[in-house]
């Protein structure tokens, strides 16, 4: 990707506190109005994305998870991106500047009291869940030319909104399910429910309000994140790979990387890249 259109850069925090909410911080920048585009895959993690003079169309739905972006009328746009179930799609037909937090899973949860209902149904999501003192913030953040000092600002303010206590039960059941990727992969919902002392009603409800998807889904997303990240540093066979990750078989293996990218793994192996072994996606220039 050495010609790429779209420059790309990514910063890690700094405070040790905020490096357990925040993964990184992601800066996408072009100055062309040549069309671009790019596909990442279904994560646990959660983005929030800050645009300057760019509009998006975002159309997702049981078929479709599909962003397109352009030029806009307004200053700043902002939008929260993740819980998908299958490749997330991004054409960039103009130029763009835009500012992404990426939070760890259930993380954004310690900074909002916003409903996750409604975060996907606005594009001011960042003055929905945040309020700086300085109203002129996000013009002050695009305005500064280094990202290092652009994620500086950032984290400031993420560390001025944190509540840590607003999330201690879902990290619990984080935890534990952390733990049994060690010690037993196949942990169960009732057996999860049992380390926690809650109902399964309960285990669902915390899901679906911290991280925006049931329990479910969250584990079969851990175990493909973990399955791509292996299958893109071993050249170990699939049947391998896939059993390593107590997939049934390599055609359940393979199935499953369909569904959540599009690809079989042979060939998403050949359209994949890494960026700062951060980012894994496919970048086209059209």
């Amino acid at each position: 990707m050495e010609k790429n259109l779209l420059k790309t850069i990514i910063v890690k925090p700094e405070n040790i506190v905020l490096k357990q909410y925040v993964e990184y911080f992601l800066f996408l920048q072009k100055n062309d109005g040549i069309p671009v585009q790019y596909s990442t895959f279904p994560n646990n993690n959660l983005c929030l994305a800050i645009y300057r003079h760019n509009h998006v169309d975002y159309q997702r739905d049981e078929k479709v998870n599909h962003c397109i972006i352009k030029t806009g009328k307004k200053e700043f746009t902002s939008r929260i991106y993740g819980f998908h179930n299958m490749p997330f799609k991004v054409d960039i037909q103009q130029e763009l500047n835009q500012i992404c937090v990426i939070f760890h899973p259930a993380a954004l949860k310690a900074f909002t009291r916003v409903d996750f209902d409604e975060i996907c149904y606005t594009d001011q999501m960042f003055e929905q869940l945040f309020q700086p003192n300085d109203k002129y913030f996000l013009e002050q953040l695009f305005d500064e030319p280094d990202p290092a000092q652009q994620a500086r600002k950032l984290e400031r303010l993420l560390l001025n909104e944190l509540e840590e206590n607003r999330i201690s039960k879902i990290q619990e059941a984080l935890y534990h399910l952390s733990i049994a990727q060690l010690n037993n992969p196949n942990m169960s919902v009732d057996m999860l429910c049992q380390k926690l002392g809650i109902s399964d009603t309960t285990l669902f409800r915390i899901f679906k309000n911290s991280l925006g998807q049931n329990p479910q889904k969250y584990i079969k997303t851990v175990r493909f994140r973990k399955a791509l990240k292996d299958l893109m540093n071993t050249p170990d066979p699939l049947t391998t790979v896939a059993l390593r990750h107590h997939y049934y078989d390599q055609a359940h293996f393979i199935k499953d990387f369909k569904t959540f990218t599009g690809y079989s793994p042979k060939k998403l192996l050949k359209a994949v890249s890494v960026q700062q072994q951060s980012l894994a996606w496919i970048y086209q220039e059209k």
